[in-house]
């Protein structure tokens, strides 16, 4: 197999993150999914797929929950799953899925699931009494059973089967989707599998390489946030906190979502005027004058002690067109994070860069690389 792998991808119409199409079964069934950094579940909505009906899938005892969206519960089978549109065959015979059986509607906006790209502590399993497809359990029933520790991540059995090396990079533009006449091209991007550092034409100059801290979610040391002549510390974690990172980065989340605290900070440092622009959640773009903003530069913990700094640019966290055409939203955030005094670094910081994320070097050694792309009119890269 070629290696590396390139699949076009699109912001999702509703939602968070990009998708892509998951081949998915025997048949081949196309399922729309959403690609997350946040999560480790591969996981597609029954209404598409039913394995009971597939000859090439495997039932198991094996039962997941999630939290993602309205929650769910979901079968664990083996089948055949594939990332369809790569010029060469990226595909498992028997890769991990989870059918979803008990929601009303999409936990994943107008997608029918989710790719989840971190590590195997976010794909938990419980192990119940019988096939988990032909009974359907209830949330109770999920939670007196037994765990049977992590189900293996999809993007982990590609490496294991040594399809791929284990290293991936997103290529976006946007962390809202255009609702601009003629902007398709703003919506797409590409999702590249494998030595994505050969894809020199998706980048310019020198990688900055961001130590991934800690692995479940891919968990960095935010230190601190400067804007303009501003600079704003980040805390550590409180005191007896579950949370092992103060910060993770993630393509499921639109916004940069500060902690509390820390958002209310970054809304004083634009000053009295722009902050209550920020607040109000949605301007008229022609209003705003990004000239006339500053970068929010992130400060991040290096290799060795050192400090990379990456800039987000006023085009980036103001996304015009959205939520329709000529309006512009903010895409700062607070609001719920799994653990207290987390912030999510979600794809504002993805816009204007090529995001490598390189687990390469084995368990404790993982990075992630940010280099400017070749049309970004800033330069992302501070240090």
């Amino acid at each position: 197999m070629a290696d590396p792998v390139r699949l076009p991808i699109i912001a999702a119409t509703a939602g968070s993150g990009y998708t892509l199409a998951l081949s998915v079964g025997g048949q081949n069934t196309q399922v729309p999914v959403i690609l997350d950094t946040g999560s480790s579940t591969t996981a597609v909505l029954s209404q598409l797929y039913d394995p009971g009906a597939d000859p090439a899938a495997t039932t198991t005892q094996l039962l997941q929950s999630s939290s993602f969206g309205a929650g769910y519960l979901a079968a664990v089978v083996q089948a055949p799953v594939g990332f369809a549109g790569a010029a060469s065959p990226v595909t498992l015979a028997t890769a991990n899925l989870s059918v979803v059986y008990n929601v009303n509607q999409s936990p994943f906006g107008r997608a029918f699931g989710i790719v989840g790209l971190a590590y195997p502590a976010l794909s938990l399993a419980n192990r119940m009494a019988d096939n988990t497809w032909t009974k359907k359990y209830t949330q109770a029933e999920f939670q007196a059973a037994a765990s049977a520790g992590p189900v293996a991540p999809y993007l982990d059995q590609l490496v294991a089967d040594g399809q791929i090396t284990n290293k991936f990079a997103f290529s976006v533009q946007r962390s809202f989707r255009s609702q601009a006449a003629g902007s398709d091209q703003l919506n797409t991007g590409l999702f590249v599998l494998g030595d994505c550092e050969d894809c020199t034409d998706l980048f310019k100059g020198d990688f900055a390489s961001v130590p991934i801290v800690h692995e479940s979610y891919f968990g960095t040391n935010l230190l601190a946030i400067r804007i303009g002549d501003q600079a704003i510390q980040v805390p550590p974690l409180p005191a007896g906190s579950p949370a092992a990172s103060n910060s993770f980065i993630d393509s499921g989340c639109n916004f940069l979502q500060f902690e509390t605290d820390l958002y209310q900070r970054v809304l004083a440092a634009f000053g009295a005027t722009n902050g209550a622009t920020l607040k109000a959640g949605q301007a008229t773009q022609a209003q705003l004058g990004l000239d006339d903003w500053p970068n929010i530069e992130l400060v991040l913990a290096g290799a060795g002690g050192s400090q990379i700094t990456l800039a987000v640019a006023p085009k980036d966290y103001w996304q015009f067109d959205s939520p329709g055409p000529g309006t512009a939203r903010p895409a700062l955030s607070t609001g719920a994070t799994p653990f207290p005094g987390q912030s999510i670094l979600g794809l504002p910081l993805f816009a204007g860069h090529y995001v490598v994320f390189d687990r390469s070097g084995g368990p404790g050694q993982g990075v992630i690389k940010f280099a400017a792309q070749p049309a970004a009119d800033t330069a992302p890269l501070i240090s």
